[in-house]
């Protein structure tokens, strides 16, 4: 289950993208430049930002390829992604999990359009929608979507919390999956961190401490 969590936050960060791969007509376009690509690069998430007994580092082969939500298709066609690149580690000791995602756009105002179109009222629905597709319901309860408190630490940042209600065997628990949204400038940065919920404060502590570290690095 633990594996199918982590593909499911994946999926749904991916909703910051807009799945280039698959060819749609409301695509954005994606023209990678080196210098914004060094940039995006720059500012991820590493190994060593974390601590001990974390394992990962960078996605080789990073998809743009994102999952389509019924509720939410605005058109990023005119839109172009210059840098992209994605990192994920595991903490099996803590139970923790997180993914970082960060995009360059060609302009600040092409960034500032796709992170407007993406902070809809409907966001929570396609993030439920997107964990419901990736984990299915079998043995899943999905519980209501919460924004979260956080400082306005870039241009945008926005904190949402989707705890998911899982039964295995006769012991039924609860796992935090939290979504951080940024964009500073030109740079879009998604957080997905996955946790035990018994530890609430210590998530919101760590995704906090997490999205300074990364705005701090933007470059673009």
């Amino acid at each position: 289950m633990t594996r199918r969590l982590v593909a499911a936050a994946v999926a749904v960060a991916a909703l910051a993208l807009a799945g280039a791969a698959l060819g749609d007509p409301l695509d954005p376009n994606v023209k990678i430049v080196p210098r914004d690509q060094a940039a995006a690069g720059a500012t991820l998430l590493r190994r060593a930002d974390l601590g001990a007994g974390w394992k990962g580092g960078p996605t080789s082969n990073p998809s743009l390829k994102a999952p389509v939500c019924p509720s939410l298709r605005p058109d990023y066609s005119k839109l172009t992604i210059t840098g992209h690149t994605e990192s994920r580690f595991d903490n099996g000791n803590g139970g923790f999990q997180v993914a970082a995602d960060v995009e360059v756009w060609r302009t600040a105002a092409q960034a500032a359009r796709h992170m407007g179109a993406l902070l809809q009222p409907k966001l929570p629905k396609c993030i439920r929608y997107s964990i419901a597709k990736s984990l299915g319901t079998t043995n899943v309860t999905l519980l209501p979507v919460q924004r979260q408190k956080i400082a306005q630490l870039a241009d945008s940042t926005v904190h949402f919390r989707a705890p998911i209600g899982v039964k295995s065997g006769n012991q039924r628990f609860t796992v935090l999956s939290d979504f951080l949204l940024m964009r500073k400038g030109r740079t879009e940065i998604y957080l997905n961190v996955i946790a035990p919920s018994t530890d609430e404060r210590q998530v919101t502590s760590f995704v906090n401490r997490v999205a300074r570290l990364l705005v701090k690095r933007v470059r673009a």
